[in-house]
């Protein structure tokens, strides 16, 4: 029996910012930059990790905001994949796990959303 402890990490502008204020192609509420998780067995004992960047789309960059909040800087995102190539990965090392679990109700929001 595997569990899955996730944390991801998304792009958004801060509210009341210029950049909450443009008009995106398409509206994605949290942009995600990082999915990171924690492979734990049924005691919950650490057995491996996933930590991938996430490339942003269209080239945009980071909100200063979320690189203060987060230390994640535009490189780091710059050496990450395209979410279309970073959610198959991340779903094959999810394969026969039993129960994901999150940090807040945000992640399966955010990560639906950019799917």
């Amino acid at each position: 029996m595997d569990y899955i402890v996730l944390d991801m990490e998304w792009n958004q502008p801060w509210p009341g910012s210029p950049s909450a204020r443009k008009v995106l192609p398409v509206q994605i509420r949290g942009e995600i930059i990082q999915i990171g998780a924690v492979k734990t067995d049924k005691n919950m004992n650490p057995v491996d990790t996933f930590k991938m960047y996430v490339r942003l789309a269209g080239g945009r960059r980071l909100d200063r905001y979320v690189k203060k909040l987060t230390h994640i800087t535009d490189a780091d995102i710059a050496s990450g994949e395209d979410f279309p190539m970073a959610a198959p990965e991340f779903a094959a090392w999810l394969k026969d796990v039993d129960a994901i679990f999150s940090w807040g109700a945000d992640d399966r929001r955010v990560f639906l959303n950019n799917l």
